[in-house]
């Protein structure tokens, strides 16, 4: 029997990833989305605003307890405790989060190819540290939260 909490799970991660960054930092992003551009740009915005924390520098530097939890943690904790409680159980918690993280992932880069921005410039020299420190901190994060979410909500169990 197919399950539909875990699909569920995974729709409402993606659903609440192009505005869980925004829930937690609205002050940026709204100055970014006042300029004046387009649809697509804004959407491309939102979800790579929760690739923002690079943790690699964040660890390399001087860490502290207060500056790992800056918004987009927030966020993918946030997303991966709601995918995780609803697709129920530990490991399809998991499973389900970092199902979220790849999807999401995906989304960000076709948007940004869509809407015209330079997506190489992320993936190259200096700016390939931050862009792969970001991708961790968001696996770490919803890895946290879907950890937590799915051992909350209990093991799963299929009716029949």
């Amino acid at each position: 029997m197919t399950s539909y909490r875990l699909v569920i799970g995974i729709i409402v991660g993606i659903v609440f990833s192009f505005f869980s960054a925004f829930f937690f930092n609205m002050v940026d992003i709204l100055t970014i989305i006042s300029s004046g551009i387009n649809g697509l740009r804004v959407g491309a915005l939102l979800v790579g605003a929760n690739f923002d924390f690079d943790m690699i520098s964040f660890f390399t530097g001087t860490p502290t307890i207060l500056g790992f939890f800056v918004p987009e943690i927030l966020a993918w904790i946030f997303i991966g405790y709601l995918t995780g409680s609803i697709a129920k159980g530990l490991r399809r918690g998991v499973i389900a989060s970092s199902l979220v993280v790849i999807v999401v992932l995906l989304f960000w880069i076709i948007l940004s190819i869509i809407s015209g921005e330079d997506l190489m410039s992320l993936f190259q020299g200096t700016q390939l540290i931050e862009t792969l420190g970001g991708i961790i901190s968001a696996f770490v994060g919803v890895l946290i939260g879907g950890l937590v979410g799915g051992l909350v909500s209990g093991p799963y169990e299929e009716f029949y």
